[in-house]
């Protein structure tokens, strides 16, 4: 997108409003992959072109995946540092910990550091059982 100017973009000149933007891309994404360089190099300039838009690429769907992702991502890590310290964890602990809101997970990551057992860690969940999504 280098050297391409604002105005000769589909969202300026030929009418399209964002959401036939967005599935033109989506459409572009599943006919072609990138290679792993070019794709930074892609969603870089994205971004660049969306802010000097304001026009956001990403649909509130993709956002609360993106969220939810980020959650699972975080859960992971805690139940590695968890049965780190703790030893192996039984899998009903373990899916607590999943089920755990992005709030929640925030604060057991902060929590991680004082827990030592298993039986501290079931202390916390119970503490936070009304934090469960």
């Amino acid at each position: 997108m280098e050297g391409v100017r604002a105005e000769a973009l589909p969202g300026n000149c030929l009418g399209y409003n964002a959401d036939e933007v967005r599935e033109i891309f989506r459409f572009i994404d599943w006919m072609m992959s990138l290679r792993e360089d070019l794709s930074r190099r892609f969603e870089q300039e994205l971004t660049d072109l969306e802010e000097s838009l304001n026009m956001p690429y990403v649909t509130s769907v993709e956002r609360i995946a993106e969220a939810r992702g980020e959650a699972r991502g975080m859960a992971n890590v805690l139940l590695v540092q968890l049965t780190r310290t703790c030893g192996p964890l039984p899998e009903e602990i373990e899916q607590e910990v999943r089920d755990l809101s992005f709030e929640s997970l925030q604060e057991l990551a902060q929590a991680v550091f004082e827990i030592r057992s298993q039986a501290d860690l079931q202390s916390w969940l119970d503490a936070h059982e009304d934090a469960v999504e």
